[in-house]
């Protein structure tokens, strides 16, 4: 099984361990444009490095990128999510399965304009693979899967973080991504229809349960609000949204950052390093110019006695519906800890192995479907799942239902 991972990053260079010690794998190529962070990634691997090499890949170079594709049982896109469209026409082109880790609602709504050209290709696109959306999305497909008719579904993830609060700031995934999470305007499917709400708005106190326990969520963009309207309207779905609680300590600080104007797509005129001249930069480059020499500040630092992650994840669906003509509501559940074989936390787990675990499925032929759609629809949910438990991630179920 040739499997291909675009992007050596964050959550990339997880799906590469997963990859590179599952037994199932033969070889795993690693694509990035920045090929020394890459190697870095795989440098690090405690077990079946001699599976995997990297190779530098611009995907936005449609024809390289789709010879590196050629040959390969599937692609699994860890880049920004910005770049998903250049992906899923070099999978189309090297006629090879595709997933990604989401397209952030807008982006996902563009990706399903190439569900044609896929069915045709007779090859299956997961249009999000990871925590959220991807687990979020199976588990929404246990409650389907549970209920005559959907009509509400409601996706809550709180995170938690015992890490100290004058800790430096961290972010948990790509900082791009958590701007576009927070500055853009979140969707909501109500009464069958897409409206916008204020970024960061929708405040709502929710118990999560330990250690992440009571804390506030709020709406931002994502993918599930695309998805599921698309994979469960025939069963009826009228609702859906998306609200996430971020550890307090760093949303103050990503609220300061936002307020500040540092998440600005727009240049700025600043005084240059020359007396007299000025320069034009955009805020949010220059933020994440200045994480990205952090990062590579501290990989290249004295080996310390590394620390152990402290952050907590909870992936809830809340489904309501009918059974049998009665009103039922599931609450499906995941609470994720950090993996302690890996020493990687909640955050890098139940995303980067998600996407490792779709590689595999799709290599070996277990898509329900061709054509571009969200998890819920491509992989048996329970399958998946199982896989999860592998690496400590289970899940549960509540049932609230009339009695008599």
């Amino acid at each position: 099984m040739r499997l291909v991972v675009l992007g050596g990053g964050a959550m990339g260079r997880i799906t590469v361990r997963a990859l590179a010690e599952d037994e199932r794998v033969s070889q795993v190529i690693v694509g990035d444009a920045r090929v020394e962070a890459a190697e870095r990634a795989v440098a690090a691997l405690d077990a079946g490095r001699q599976k995997v090499s990297v190779v530098g890949c611009d995907v936005r170079d449609l024809a390289a990128t789709t010879r590196l594709l050629e040959g390969a049982d599937a692609v699994l896109n860890a880049t920004d999510y910005t770049f998903n469209l250049d992906v899923m026409r070099a999978a189309l082109a090297a006629r090879v399965p595709y997933a990604d880790l989401g397209g952030l609602f807008h982006m996902t709504r563009r990706q399903y304009e190439l569900d044609g050209a896929f069915r045709e290709a007779g090859i299956a696109a997961a249009l999000g693979i990871g925590s959220t959306p991807g687990v979020t999305n199976l588990l929404a497909r246990v409650a389907a899967d549970g209920l005559d008719r959907v009509e509400r579904l409601d996706v809550r993830i709180g995170c938690g973080d015992a890490r100290p609060a004058e800790a430096r700031f961290i972010p948990p995934y790509s900082i791009r991504t958590i701007f576009d999470e927070c500055t853009l305007p979140p969707m909501v499917y109500s009464d069958g229809a897409w409206s916008e709400a204020a970024p960061m708005s929708g405040v709502e106190e929710i118990e999560f349960p330990a250690p992440v326990g009571r804390t506030a969520a709020m709406y931002t963009l994502h993918s599930e609000v695309a998805l599921f309207p698309v994979s469960f309207g025939e069963r009826g779905l009228r609702h859906a949204s998306f609200k996430i609680a971020f550890p307090p300590a760093f949303l103050a600080q990503l609220r300061l950052l936002v307020e500040l104007g540092l998440a600005a797509t727009e240049p700025v005129e600043a005084r240059g390093p020359k007396r007299g001249a000025s320069v034009r930069v955009a805020p949010r480059e220059l933020m994440v110019a200045l994480l990205a020499a952090q990062q590579s500040a501290a990989a290249s630092a004295e080996p310390s006695e590394p620390s152990e992650p402290s952050d907590c994840d909870v992936l809830r669906v809340i489904a309501e519906g009918t059974r049998d003509g009665a009103p039922v509501r599931l609450v499906e559940e995941m609470v994720v800890s950090p993996y302690r074989p890996w020493g990687v936390g909640a955050g890098d787990i139940d995303t980067g192995v998600p996407l490792a675990i779709a590689g595999i499925l799709l290599a070996s032929g277990a898509a329900r479907l061709t054509g571009a759609h969200g998890a819920e629809l491509l992989f048996d949910p329970l399958d998946f799942l199982r896989e999860l438990a592998r690496y400590g991630m289970r899940a549960t179920e509540t049932v609230t239902r009339a009695l008599g």
